[in-house]
């Protein structure tokens, strides 16, 4: 389409200066011009289908108004109205007060919309990903917010003794893109539909003992409209099956809906949502088994001509189990913020929150408790750095290196607990 917006841009500056039969000077009053210019701001915003409106409106009273006519015929080919631009355009050609260079620009502008009418109705697109990388955990024997373990039948419940280990960090994922050429009126504006997967292995292998190796085979589908400059939202429904030490560990079937309404000025707000139903594979864990239901919402900001970048937002949970004592409600609120330092380089530093109350007496610490109810805090802190490699051998890839504190507070002392994380990788996105 680079092709199409060069010409765009060509016929818009030319039809400028057009002036019909039925134009009225520029320096005598319009009526027709506040409808032109809402027209425009219109089809500038995403609004397609209200500027057609507006665009048709204002031909029915001012027929000879070619300008208007240009920019109408522009807007039918933004909305994939291929029969009814070329009409337009041929209503100026045909037009003996057309300047040539005008009838140029338009005879150009048509090259390419035929161009684009043959294209197929969809178009497809891949992309890979993949991050691998060393890590240092000072704690892997601890699984956050929960404070105790069951692996392979063996219950690691409080560790007299945190496992600090090095490790392995790999992630590889594949992602398939399909969107549809004719986009949809929705609310007046021009809004795409793809839809969208994605399939991914996250591993985590350590080398002090295999017992928490931590595997997570993930996959998600589903569709997503855009309305560019305005909002894009997306249904995506997800598996997670998470392997831990040697054997299965938890299935997990999810869908996450979730809409971002942009505000201009490189700001955004997040809504989202997740609705997500856990079951483990052992009987030792069943009373685990559960549902999770989670609401929240995000502030995306960037400053200082796109160097510097801030998100704010928090998230509602509320999980069910099918033994209480592992149920809970939270909140969690969380902070990230990035500053390129050069081109090439970025910092950025994360904060979390996150409370867990939950809703039934812990036994697994004292099996005679009945009145004393969990609740734990947890504050996470991160600080990291990326450096995009323009050349040699490792081009394109991205080093990224973070280092990442989390402390867990407890009414319940032996829950209580604190993880040190170093992780150094290279990563990349193939297309």
């Amino acid at each position: 389409m680079v092709d199409s917006l060069i010409n765009k841009q060509l016929i818009a500056a030319i039809a400028v200066l057009l002036i019909t039969g039925s134009s009225v000077a520029a320096d005598e009053p319009d009526p027709a011009q506040a409808l032109f210019e809402e027209a425009m701001d219109d089809r500038e915003s995403g609004k397609i289908y209200d500027a057609i409106k507006i665009f048709e409106n204002i031909l029915a009273t001012n027929p000879y108004l070619n300008r208007a006519r240009l920019e109408l015929a522009v807007a039918y080919h933004e909305a994939s109205l291929y029969e009814k631009a070329i009409e337009q355009f041929q209503i100026v050609l045909d037009d003996p007060e057309t300047p040539e260079a005008v009838r140029l620009a338009v005879l150009a502008y048509i090259g390419q919309l035929y161009s684009d009418e043959l294209e197929p109705e969809g178009s497809h697109h891949f992309s890979q990903y993949a991050k691998a990388g060393v890590i240092y955990n000072s704690n892997i024997n601890v699984v956050p917010g929960v404070g105790n373990i069951i692996v392979n039948g063996r219950e690691f419940f409080l560790p007299s003794e945190e496992i600090a280990s090095f490790g392995t960090d790999i992630v590889l994922s594949a992602s398939h893109r399909y969107r549809r050429k004719k986009p949809f009126n929705v609310d007046g504006a021009r809004t795409t539909f793809e839809w969208q997967s994605q399939a991914s292995l996250s591993s985590n292998l350590y080398t002090e003992t295999s017992d928490f190796n931590l595997n997570i085979v993930s996959a998600d589908t589903g569709p997503a409209f855009i309305s560019a400059g305005r909002w894009l939202g997306a249904i995506p429904f997800r598996v997670d099956y998470v392997n831990l030490g040697h054997s299965s560990l938890a299935t997990a079937f999810s869908v996450n809906p979730y809409i971002s309404f942009d505000f201009g000025n490189y700001r955004s707000i997040l809504l989202e949502s997740t609705f997500l139903t856990r079951r483990y594979a052992d009987t030792i864990n069943e009373p685990q088994d559960g549902n999770l239901l989670m609401a929240g919402a995000a502030y995306t900001s960037l400053l200082q001509s796109l160097n510097t970048g801030l998100e704010a937002g928090f998230r509602l949970r509320d999980r069910s189990a099918e033994d209480d004592q592992f149920a809970y409600d939270g909140l969690t609120l969380y902070f990230s913020g990035y500053y390129s330092l050069t081109d090439l380089s970025t910092t950025y530093l994360k904060f979390s929150y996150r409370n867990f109350d939950y809703k039934a007496p812990d036994t697994i610490i004292d099996s005679s408790n009945t009145t004393l109810i969990r609740k734990d805090d947890e504050i996470t802190a991160s600080i990291g750095y990326n450096l995009d490699i323009k050349d040699g051998f490792l081009a394109s890839w991205v080093l990224n290196t973070e280092v990442a504190y989390t402390e867990n507070e407890s009414n319940i002392d032996a829950y209580d607990y604190d993880r040190l994380l170093v992780a150094l990788n290279l990563s990349r996105y193939f297309q």
